[in-house]
């Protein structure tokens, strides 16, 4: 985000047409724009040969010219643009298209709208939270123009106690609705943001000696446009007294600008040095031959050059020592920076400045505007006697009334945020600390509060209730990170917060590690201050606000002078024992209020609450337990097999170990001793009757190993081991003897229960409730299904009830841990989403499928145990099979199915990466007593404001009345 790239391209579309000698044509708007962003080199290789401003009227005709004019549209502009056309001096004029370069590009990553408030021009209007009407719109353009040309759509945030930053945001985002067409760009993954401070939340960045190049060259002589006035200084050079400073024209200000006041010195004398070996290398006894003339002619515009610049930072660094020395801008500075950071400042250093005749009456004046900045409520008593000083030692009323309104307007209470650091020791020995490093550190110890605000925005912590969002932004725009970040302050910006952003900008750019990596920061202001002209934004914005601004601020000093209204003074003390029957009221209610929110503060203290994070379950080679209860009404148990797959490889083929299978009748009543796994009621007594040695027939299907199949069950076994169907059972010997066909003839009616619990693998898997054996052939599990699909006058369909389906953990083979993690789950409202699902069909031929996803949840309580279990969703898919692989839905779609299918019931898991953990915590004690103060403490303050506002009332109205007041109050205060 280069906005001096940005304007440079405009300017450069903007010349290129027509390709021929032509003159820019521009008014006191467009001239600064342009020559802070285009260098005359670039004019000229477009054929520019000549700037001029179009109320020039000494302008030479120059018929064969081409003219193009860069110009605001404004009243004088076109005013002037009239009066030029109509008696043109130039062959043809080119009248531009809009172009957005409404702004100052000053440097890369600074703009500026050079708004600098004067009573012709206000930047407020009648309050310090009011906009002048012109500001605002002028504000409004400039920052679209921003947006515009960096092609930026973003969000916008804005400082909370500031209602001229809330009006500034909705202004710009109503103009963004309005244009949408202009502001049609791609969008990114996070839009831009667009911060919007308010100079008053720190005043204390402007009021201080600034100590870096191009900060110092402003607050002691002042830049304006790229432009330094050095008329004034003692002994200068004709060709020196008005110089160009601007990182696009000068390679040692672009190296230099952000470097201290003492690096400057060592990075000056390397520049004079080299340019003295360039000076050699030029010297008259240096050409001897033609190709050290040629060298010499080739060389000599970039010698020359060289050599002015030399002379221009050499009498600007001189004249910046002076002024240091003869203001005694270091020991200011020292005493500044005290005030300014956690260090603090002892009063008596500040009283011996103000003292001191040699300070300038303009550096007394900020001393104390900083020292009551800082100290206004902690010290009030210190704040009053400085000004009483400062007026004893050349500082006039006038002036003096400043301090008045810069804590009126700017001080503690108009502030959402603590500007200085708590004064404690660990405060004072990390300043200590500092002082140790250098010099430099003396001096630059305070950082802009702008540095910790976008430190706060950078780590997530900027919080929406000291910088909201406007509306439409969406739900988690503060979780998001934004890449790309423009800050425009209210009130002017300072090169101090300037630097704080160039260097946030060099260190991601750089790529290492970073608070600002990944992010591009712009920062933008009305103008850009120094201490001067912030001093007088204040004194003229005073003029326009209400009287009451000269006067002490609440909470002040009674002895602080009074410097516009002569009022009388409030002996708070006697205010204090006066006895009141409103006071015994608020007393009363105030008690009633801290025993009521104290007493709900306590319950709250005992209530134990359940804390919910996500973490990464990095468990491995664990094992569920699968808890089921399901009932089929019209699938016999002898038909209802259970098997288990999972993504491993791994296959469970009709499981019966911990598996119940329970036979139900027509009327879904279980049949008495009926609790079976298979079907062998009475296979023991049939065994023990035949011969010793016996050796059953295998019937052609895959033999046992020990090669015999005695029992119908073996038969029907290796049947299905070979793959058949076996539906023959009178003609096997060993099925006629067991009356097997007799058993499924008088089963064929009935239903079945299957319960139990079953072990699964913690990996993707399949549970299959299916009809008839299941076998596995070239990698695919087939089901013998011929019983069930067999005409045997009996309704055989899928239709079930879950009862009970669960994914348990370990821990709940623990009654105490089971107990308490139902105990758990009931209180969090946690619940089996299957649980009770009934699912019907009247086809045979019908599939259930559900689909689970299950994600490890573990509960800590407070006593320390830890609870293990599973938690799951569920989503429901059922499929008709006699429609085959294709069908058409009653939307008229045509569907494709992958694959047949079978009936039964399937129930398809998947193992969430995730663990919920679920953890009891109370408040602490610790916490609890410091609610309870905050109760009693903010209710008595309550209190005590309101007793006081309804005292001062009372006296006030008994004053207006003529009648006597109250004993014990004796100096009334005027109303």
């Amino acid at each position: 985000m280069d906005v001096v790239k940005a304007v440079e391209t405009y300017i450069t579309k903007m010349v290129s047409t027509p390709s021929t000698m032509k003159v820019l044509l521009l008014d006191n708007h467009t001239t600064p724009i342009v020559s802070l962003s285009a260098t005359q080199s670039t004019l000229l290789s477009h054929q520019v040969y000549l700037t001029d401003k179009i109320d020039n009227r000494k302008r030479e005709r120059m018929a064969h010219m081409k003219c193009i004019c860069f110009l605001q549209p404004s009243e004088e502009s076109f005013e002037a643009l009239e009066a030029e056309l109509r008696e043109p001096k130039y062959g043809e004029y080119y009248l531009l298209q809009e172009y957005f370069a409404d702004y100052a590009p000053v440097l890369p990553s600074l703009f500026s709208f050079n708004h600098t408030p004067t009573a012709q021009r206000p930047l407020y209007g009648n309050s310090p939270s009011v906009w002048d009407s012109k500001a605002l719109e002028r504000a409004v353009q400039g920052l679209t123009a921003v947006l515009l040309s960096l092609k930026k759509k973003p969000v916008i945030r804005y400082e909370k106690s500031s209602p001229m930053a809330k009006k500034l945001g909705v202004e710009i985002q109503h103009r963004i609705q309005n244009e949408s067409q202009l502001f049609d760009f791609r969008l990114t993954q996070v839009p831009p943001l667009l911060l919007i401070l308010d100079r008053r939340g720190d005043p204390v960045t402007p009021l201080l000696s600034q100590w870096t190049y191009q900060a110092m060259v402003h607050e002691l002589l002042g830049v304006q446009n790229g432009r330094v006035d050095l008329s004034l200084v003692p002994d200068i050079r004709p060709e020196l007294k008005e110089i160009t400073l601007t990182t696009t024209t000068d390679p040692f200000f672009q190296a230099h600008h952000l470097a201290t006041f003492g690096d400057l010195g060592t990075a000056l004398k390397s520049y004079v040095q080299s340019y003295q070996s360039h000076s050699l290398a030029h010297s008259p006894s240096a050409i001897n031959s033609i190709s050290d003339m040629k060298r010499f002619v080739e060389e000599y515009p970039e010698f020359r050059k060289l050599g002015g610049n030399v002379s221009k930072h050499v009498a600007l660094v001189g004249e910046l020592s002076r002024l240091v020395e003869r203001d005694k801008l270091l020991d200011l500075g020292e005493v500044e920076q005290g005030l300014a950071t956690g260090s603090g400042a002892d009063l008596r250093s500040v009283q011996a400045l103000v003292a001191n005749p040699a300070i300038q009456t303009w550096n007394k004046l900020r001393l104390v505007m900083l020292y009551a900045l800082r100290y206004q409520k902690s010290q009030p008593q210190n704040v009053a006697s400085l000004i009483t000083l400062m007026l004893e030692n050349g500082v006039s009323r006038e002036d003096a009334k400043l301090v008045y309104v810069l804590l009126n307007i700017a001080g503690s209470d108009q502030r959402q945020e603590d500007l200085f650091s708590a004064e404690s020791l660990l405060a004072k020995g990390r300043s200590a600390l500092k002082g140790l490093k250098g010099v430099e550190n003396v001096y630059m110890q305070h950082t802009p509060h702008l540095s910790q605000t976008l430190e706060n925005l950078f780590k997530g912590r900027l919080r929406d209730t000291t910088h909201p969002f406007l509306d439409g932004a969406g739900p988690n725009a503060g979780l998001q990170r934004p890449g790309d970040v423009i800050v425009f302050m209210i009130g002017g910006t300072t090169y101090a917060e300037a630097r704080v952003v160039s260097l946030l900008n060099q260190e991601a750019s750089a790529g290492g590690p970073s608070a600002a990596a990944g992010t591009r920061l712009l920062l933008g202001g009305t103008c850009v201050h120094n201490s001067s002209s912030f001093l007088d934004m204040v004194r003229n914005a005073a003029t326009n606000f209400p009287e009451s601004v000269y006067e002490p601020p609440p909470g002040s000093s009674t002895n602080m002078p009074s410097l516009n209204l002569n009022l009388g003074g409030v002996n708070t003390m006697e205010d204090v024992k006066v006895k009141t029957r409103t006071g015994a009221l608020l007393t009363l209610i105030a008690a009633a209020i801290i025993f009521s929110f104290t007493t709900i503060e306590f319950f709250d203290y005992r209530r134990v609450n359940v804390d919910t994070s996500i973490i990464v379950d990095r468990s491995r080679g664990e094992k569920l337990t699968v808890n089921m209860n399901v009932t089929f009404p019209r699938v016999p148990c002898y038909l209802l097999s259970l098997d288990v797959m999972d993504i491993s490889g791994e296959t469970q083929s009709d499981i019966t170990h911990n598996i119940l299978k329970t036979r139900l009748d027509e009327r879904g009543v279980p049949v008495p001793n009926s609790v079976i796994t298979e079907l062998q009621n009475d296979l023991d007594k049939i065994n023990s009757q035949r011969e010793g040695g016996y050796c059953g027939s295998c019937y052609g299907g895959v033999e046992p190993p020990s090669g015999c199949c005695n029992t119908c069950e073996d038969v029907r076994q290796a049947y299905v081991n070979r793959g058949w169907s076996f539906n023959r059972p009178d003609s096997i010997e060993q099925c006629a003897q067991e009356g097997w066909s007799e058993k499924l003839k008088e089963q064929a009616s009935e239903g079945c229960n299957i319960a139990g619990r079953v072990r699964v693998n913690k990996v993707v898997g399949n549970i299959h409730l299916s009809p008839g054996r299941s076998f596995r052939t070239a990698s695919h599990n087939l089901y013998e299904l011929v019983p069930y699909l067999r005409t045997d006058g009996n309704r055989h369909d899928f239709t079930h009830t879950i009862h009970h389906l669960a994914f348990e953990g370990d821990d709940e083979y623990d009654n105490t841990k089971k107990k308490i993690g139902k105990e758990l789950k009931q209180r969090l409202g946690m619940s089996n989403p299957l649980d009770g699902t009934t699912a019907r069909t009247i086809k045979q031929q019908y599939m259930f499928q559900y689909f689970l996803k299950v994600v490890s949840t573990r509960f800590q309580t407070l006593d320390g145990k830890t609870i293990n279990t599973h938690q799951y969703s569920a989503t429901h898919f059922e499929r008709d099979l006699d429609k085959g692989t294709q069908e058409n839905t009653p939307a008229g779609l045509h569907v494709a199915h992958g694959t047949g299918g079978i009936p039964g019931a399937f129930f398809n898991y998947e193992i969430s990466p995730l663990r919920i953990v679920h953890a009891e915590t109370r408040q602490s004690f610790a916490h609890f007593i410091t609610s309870t103060c905050a109760i009693v403490g903010g209710v008595l303050t309550v209190a005590s404001l309101i007793d006081s506002a309804l005292f001062a009332t009372r006296k006030a109205l008994k004053h207006k009345s003529g009648s006597p007041v109250s004993s014990g109050y004796s100096n009334g205060k005027l109303m």
